[in-house]
Parts: structure tokens; C-alpha cells; sequence
């Protein structure tokens, strides 16, 4: 991973920034509505038109950037581990690999590898991204409104908790899930091997009825664990939204009090959004190192 240490802090660095720049445009937004619109002013308003605009054109930039350089962290460390593995695997001793199944060591040497890289390809945007917004976009919102923000923080636990019961049901069916894959392969590569015998003896139709019980073995256990990791996405959206309701209803209150203007409460949704949109990303990575580490 030493080579390819520089484009992981540069895609993380490329991510805090962009994440900094899109916590800026709720606050331009606000202003806008606030000041531009409520007075009418037209060229205040293509002032903050075009700031919103440049940030979100820098932001977009900085994206492709960071996109570009998990790519290339993610699928040099998948290379460098795979190597090493192998490298590894050809210091073993007769008796190390006697104890290893063939079946097992390609399934590491392919579709674990590939998860790993996979999380870190994909799970260094929310990685870098979540803290960044969590802590500046708290902070913004507690400027805005503390009433408001009391609400917001009330999710958090939450979101902490369901993920938590998600991530403890779910890592045990990853490693039967596993199993069953290695049982798959084996399966495969016991009838490759021996395919002339088999065809000499005519056990075709019993390698066949076998393979299908290990393929149902792997279908059930992969119903198992998927049927529950999915559970991730809905407990996140219904937090979500009930954050969101309880905020509209709190903030029209506010409103009406003359404690708060539309364009805060405006502000303060984006915010919100944000911050729980980057968590629910997050999980989804805590998931995915889960099934990498099975």
C-alpha cells in the first residue's frame, strides 16, 4: 500500500474539501432568500446565484479528482495484497498446505481481495466525507437554530443503535456465507479435475445432484445474510424522514413565533440532509467491511 498511500490522502483531501464547499451552499442559499428575495433585489441575488454555482462547479471537479484517486488506491492495494498472498501461499510448507483447502485459498485469492478492494474503493467518499460533515454541519446547525438542532441530535443514537443491531445479526451469516461459497468451489474444481473419471464411470447426474446442494446451501445462507444487511437502507430512510417531519413541524412552530425565518429552516433541512445522507453512506461501508472481514 506504500506507493498508493499518496492518492488515498489525495482523494481524502479532495473530499474534505469538497464536502466543506457543499456545506457552504445552504449558507449562500439562506442569505439569498433572506435578503434577495424577501427585499426583492435582484442583483444580490445573481451574486449569491453565482457563488452557489462556482462552489458547486469546484465541488464538481474535486469529485472526479477524488473518484479518480480511490480508483487507483483501491485497486492498487487489491493488486498488492493478492500478490502477497501468493507469494505467501508458495513459502508454504507441504503440511501448511495440507491444511488449507484449494477451494478456500482461490476463494481468497478472488472475491475476498476483491471485497476489500471494493471498501476501499467505495468507502473512502463516506469515510472522509461523514466526519467532515458531521462536525461542521452540527455546528452550522446549532448556529442556526439550537431548538432545531436538539431535534436532529435525537437521530443520531438511533441511526447508532439500528446499525449496530444490523452489523452484530449479520456478521455471523457473512462467515456461513462464506463457507458456502468455499463448498461451491471445491465442488467445481473436485468435478474439473476428475471430469474424465467421472464421465468414464457415468456419475455425471450425481455430480450434477451435488453441486445443486451446495449451490442451495449458498442461496439460503446468501438469503440470510443479504435479507437482513438490506434492513440497513429502510431503518436509515425512516430515522431519516421522522427526523425530518419532526423538524418541519418544530421549525413551523418556530416560524409562526417569529423565532425562526424560512430561509434557516430551509438551511437547516439541507444540513440535515446531509449529515444523515453521509451516515447512511457510511453504514453501508461499516457493512461492507463486515463481508470483507468474514
Amino acid at each position: 500500500m506504500k506507493q498508493y498511500k499518496k492518492y488515498a490522502y489525495l482523494a481524502l483531501i479532495c473530499i474534505a474539501i469538497e464536502a466543506m464547499l457543499e456545506l457552504l451552499v445552504p449558507m449562500i442559499m439562506a442569505d439569498l432568500i433572506d435578503n434577495g428575495v424577501a427585499n426583492g433585489d435582484t442583483h444580490y441575488i445573481y451574486v449569491k446565484g453565482f457563488e452557489m454555482a462556482l462552489c458547486a462547479l469546484i465541488a464538481l471537479v474535486l469529485g472526479i479528482g477524488s473518484a479518480r484517486f480511490q480508483a487507483l488506491a483501491g485497486q492498487g492495494l487489491g493488486a498488492n495484497i493478492r500478490k502477497a498472498e501468493y507469494e505467501r501461499l508458495q513459502s508454504y510448507s507441504f503440511s501448511n498446505i495440507d491444511h488449507f483447502r484449494v477451494s478456500s485459498l482461490v476463494t481468497r485469492l478472488t472475491s475476498d481481495v476483491t471485497n476489500i478492494q471494493n471498501s476501499v474503493s467505495t468507502g473512502m467518499r463516506p469515510f472522509g466525507r461523514s466526519p467532515v460533515m458531521l462536525i461542521f454541519a452540527s455546528s452550522i446547525a446549532f448556529t442556526i437554530n439550537r431548538t432545531l438542532a436538539l431535534v436532529f441530535f435525537v437521530a443520531l443514537p438511533i441511526l447508532a443503535v439500528l446499525l449496530i443491531i444490523i452489523i452484530m445479526n449479520v456478521r455471523p451469516l457473512y462467515a456461513r456465507m462464506q463457507n458456502a461459497i468455499d463448498l461451491v468451489n471445491r465442488s467445481i474444481q473436485e468435478n474439473l479435475t476428475a471430469v474424465r473419471v467421472v464421465k468414464s464411470y457415468v456419475r455425471g447426474e450425481y455430480e450434477v445432484d451435488k453441486f445443486k446442494d451446495v449451490n442451495a446451501k449458498l442461496k439460503s445462507e446468501s438469503e440470510k445474510a443479504f435479507g437482513i444487511a438490506v434492513l440497513n437502507m429502510p431503518a436509515m430512510q425512516f430515522v431519516m424522514y421522522g427526523t425530518i417531519i419532526s423538524i418541519l413541524f418544530v421549525g413551523g412552530h418556530l416560524i409562526n413565533n417569529g423565532q425562526l425565518k424560512i430561509g434557516e429552516l430551509t438551511s437547516f433541512l439541507s444540513y440535515v440532509l446531509l449529515i444523515l445522507n453521509s451516515l447512511m453512506m457510511m453504514s453501508n461501508v461499516f457493512l461492507m467491511m463486515t463481508r470483507s472481514l468474514a
